[in-house]
C-alpha cells in the first residue's frame, strides 16, 4: 500500500471512531450517564475537531430543551477543549444557573470577564448570580435597563388618610420621560407665593404634631411628620423623627427605607444610608423599593458592580410584579386571571406571590390550578410545598396521603398481573409523596425480583431505618407511661 493510501486510510478510520464515540456518547447522555458520555465526547473531538461545532449546538438543544445536567456536561467537555471561549463560559454559566449552581455559574463568569473583560452579558449574569437569579443574556439585560431609568431615590407614601397631603412624587416606570421627574407635581405649588406654601406647610405640621400628642407611642405618626420634613427639605429634623420611628418599630421596612434616603439626601451620609438600607433588605428581601435605593446609593458611591447588582435584582423583581413596587395590584390581577381561569397567565404570578409573600393562599390556589391542568408532578410538589409551609394543613396533608395509597393500590394491582416495571415506578411515586416501611419491603421485593440489588438494598436500609424509627417511639411512649404509674423516675 502507497503512504499516501495509508494516511487516507488512517484517517477514514479516525472518523469513523469518532463518529462511533459521537454516537455512543449521545446515548449515554439520553441515559444521563454523564461520566461515560463526557469521555466519549472528548475522544471524539480530539480524532475529529469538527465534532466541536456540532457539541456547541447539542449543548444548545439541551439547554433549550431544559436539559440543563446534559447541557453542563457537554459544556465542560467542551471547556476542554476550547478553554478560552467566554460565549461557551457564559452559556455554560447560565445552565448552572438554572441548575441552583450558582457558585460554579459565578466562577466561570469571572473568569470569563478575565478573559474578556468588555463582554457585557457575562458581567450581568455574574451580577444577577449574586442574588440567585435565573433570566439571562437579552432578557436580563432588558429587566435591568428597565430599572436603571430611574434617577431618583424612592420613598414611602404618608400613613393613613391625610387630607390635603400630597402623594410622594416618586418615578414610575410609565412616567413621561420627556419631562424630568423634579417637575413633576410642581405646576400646583407655582402658582401659591412662597407665604401661601409657608402657611400650607405649617398646617400640615401642626395637624402632625396633633397626631403625636395624642399618640406619641405611633410609629406611624412619626413617619408621618418625619416625611413631611423630608419633602419641605428640613434634613437634620426628618432624619432624627425617622430614627424615633425606625425604634418604636425596628421591624418596619417603610420607616428604615425613608431613613436610608433621607441620610443619602440631606446629609450625604452614603455609607450610613447603605448601611440602614442594606439592614432593612435583609430583612424584607423582596422589597423593590429598598433595592432601588441601594443601587442609588452605589451609583452615587462609584462602585459601577455594585450598582449594576442592585439594579439586575430590581429589574428581576419589577418584571415579577408587573412593574410594580408594592404588590397589592399584582394580588388584584392573579385573583383576576384565577377567575377567568387564565391559567397559564396566572401561574407564574401565584408562584412569584408564594414566594415573597408566604402565604399559604397563593400555594392552595397553585394546586387547584395545576390540579385542573393535569400537571401531576407539579400538583403533588405544590402540596407538599403547602404541607412543608403549615404543618397543619389537614386538606393538603390529606390530597397527598390519598394520592400514596392511590399509586400503592396500583402498584399491587400491577405486581399480581406480572408488570413489576410498573409496579416498581408506581410505588417509588408513593414513597416519594409519603415514605411507609410496608412500602419499601415491598419495593426491595420487587427489586430483587428485577435483579437490581443495588435498589433492592437501599431500599431495606430505608425500611430498616424508618422501623427502628418507631421501634424508639414506642419504647420512649412506654417509658413515660411507666413513668407516670410511678415505675420509673420521671
Amino acid at each position: 500500500m502507497a503512504l499516501w493510501d495509508k494516511l487516507i486510510s488512517g484517517k477514514d478510520s479516525g472518523d469513523k471512531r469518532a463518529k462511533e464515540l459521537w454516537d455512543r456518547s449521545i446515548k449515554y447522555y439520553e441515559g444521563k450517564l454523564y461520566n461515560r458520555a463526557l469521555k466519549d465526547l472528548q475522544e471524539a473531538i480530539e480524532l475529529n475537531p469538527d465534532y466541536l461545532k456540532e457539541a456547541v449546538e447539542l449543548m444548545q438543544v439541551f439547554s433549550a430543551q431544559g436539559n440543563d445536567e446534559q447541557a453542563v456536561s457537554v459544556g465542560y467537555a467542551l471547556l476542554k477543549t476550547d478553554s478560552t471561549n467566554v460565549e461557551l463560559m457564559n452559556k455554560l454559566g447560565n445552565s448552572l444557573r438554572n441548575l441552583n449552581s450558582f457558585d460554579k455559574a459565578k466562577r466561570l463568569y469571572t473568569h470569563a470577564l478575565k478573559v474578556n473583560p468588555k463582554f457585557v452579558d457575562a458581567r450581568y449574569n455574574l451580577a444577577a448570580s449574586s442574588f440567585r437569579i435565573t433570566a439571562a443574556d437579552s432578557q436580563l439585560i432588558r429587566q435591568t435597563k428597565t430599572a436603571e431609568a430611574f434617577k431618583l431615590p424612592r420613598r414611602y407614601e404618608f400613613q393613613a388618610d391625610r387630607v390635603g397631603f400630597h402623594p410622594v412624587p416618586n418615578e414610575s416606570l410609565e412616567q413621561d420621560e420627556s419631562k424630568p421627574a423634579e417637575e413633576e407635581g410642581e405646576e400646583e405649588q407655582q402658582e401659591l407665593s412662597e407665604e401661601d406654601l409657608a402657611m400650607m406647610r405649617d398646617g400640615m405640621i401642626k395637624e402632625l404634631k396633633s397626631d403625636l400628642e395624642a399618640n406619641p407611642d405611633s410609629w406611624a405618626h412619626e413617619f408621618n411628620m418625619a416625611l413631611l420634613y423630608d419633602l419641605f427639605d428640613f434634613g437634620e429634623l426628618a432624619i432624627q423623627r425617622y430614627k424615633k420611628a425606625v425604634a418604636l418599630e425596628p421591624e418596619n421596612r417603610m420607616s428604615a427605607n425613608n431613613l436610608g434616603v433621607a441620610l443619602m439626601v440631606h446629609k450625604k451620609a452614603l455609607e450610613e444610608a447603605g448601611s440602614v438600607l442594606l439592614g432593612n433588605l435583609s430583612e424584607h428581601r423582596h422589597d423593590r423599593t429598598t433595592v432601588l435605593n441601594l443601587g442609588m446609593v452605589y451609583r452615587e458611591t462609584g462602585k459601577a458592580f455594585q450598582t449594576l447588582k442592585y439594579f439586575v435584582y430590581l429589574g428581576d423583581l419589577l418584571e415579577k410584579s408587573m412593574g410594580e413596587f408594592e404588590t397589592d395590584k399584582v394580588e388584584q390581577h392573579a385573583n383576576e386571571l384565577y377567575g377567568r381561569r387564565k391559567y397559564l397567565e396566572a401561574i407564574p404570578i401565584f408562584e412569584n406571590l408564594a414566594t415573597e409573600t408566604g402565604d399559604s393562599y397563593w400555594l392552595e390556589k397553585l394546586a387547584t390550578m395545576y390540579f385542573n391542568q393535569k400537571k401531576e408532578e407539579q400538583y403533588i410538589g405544590t402540596l407538599q410545598r403547602l404541607l412543608k409551609a403549615d404543618p397543619d394543613h389537614a386538606d393538603a396533608a390529606n390530597k397527598l396521603t390519598g394520592l400514596a395509597d392511590s399509586y400503592e393500590e396500583q402498584a399491587r394491582e400491577k405486581a399480581q398481573k406480572g408488570s413489576r416495571y410498573q409496579a416498581i415506578q408506581l410505588f417509588e411515586k408513593a414513597v416519594k409523596i409519603e415514605e411507609t416501611a410496608e412500602r419499601w419491603v415491598e419495593l426491595a421485593q420487587l427489586y430483587e425480583e428485577e435483579g437490581e440489588e443495588i435498589l433492592m438494598d437501599n431500599a431495606l436500609k430505608r425500611w430498616k431505618q424508618l422501623t427502628s424509627g418507631e421501634a424508639e417511639e414506642e419504647e420512649e411512649a412506654a417509658d413515660a407511661e411507666k413513668a407516670q404509674e410511678g415505675e420509673l423516675p420521671a
